[in-house]
């Protein structure tokens, strides 16, 4: 079955916000999400969508769902993209607002305060880099909470 773009996985997001990659963007556009996958990132956008509510803004997917090929190219690229990564099974992306003039850093304490509300299982802010890496726990393969970091 083709991957429809349109499908709704949340109130604010459809499966083609997630389906993105910016710095690979001709290796997104291919990517082909299983039945699993697609029930990660429906959990993934659910609690994307507490953030952009509280903040009133739309969220900016930088990087959503990556299957192998594009997790690996975004290492060899030498971007912070983990072997186990979470974004390999829909449960991870990187974001920012969509309006400047909202601090991340407000974002990311909220999120730091709100993260067992949210059920975020990985927060990590690049500040140097402007974005936010959130992440639900991935039922299949259970890691280590790895939250409320800065790097």
């Amino acid at each position: 079955m083709p991957v429809d773009p349109e499908r709704k996985l949340s109130r604010h997001f459809k499966l083609g916000d997630l389906l993105v990659d910016s710095t690979f963007p001709e290796l997104a556009g291919q990517l082909d999400p299983g039945v699993e996958i697609l029930g990660n990132l429906g959990r993934l956008t659910v609690m994307m969508d507490k953030i952009s509510d509280q903040f009133s803004t739309e969220l900016e997917v930088l990087s959503g769902y990556r299957d192998e090929r594009l997790n690996d190219a975004c290492r060899d690229a030498g971007l912070p993209a983990s072997v186990n990564s979470l974004h390999l099974s829909g449960c991870a992306a990187d974001i920012r607002p969509k309006e400047l003039e909202i601090e991340i850093e407000e974002i990311f304490d909220w999120v730091e305060k709100q993260a067992d509300n949210l059920s975020v299982h990985e927060a990590v802010f690049y500040p140097k880099k402007e974005f936010i890496h959130v992440a639900v726990a991935d039922p299949q393969n259970p890691t280590l909470r790895r939250i409320l970091m800065r790097t």
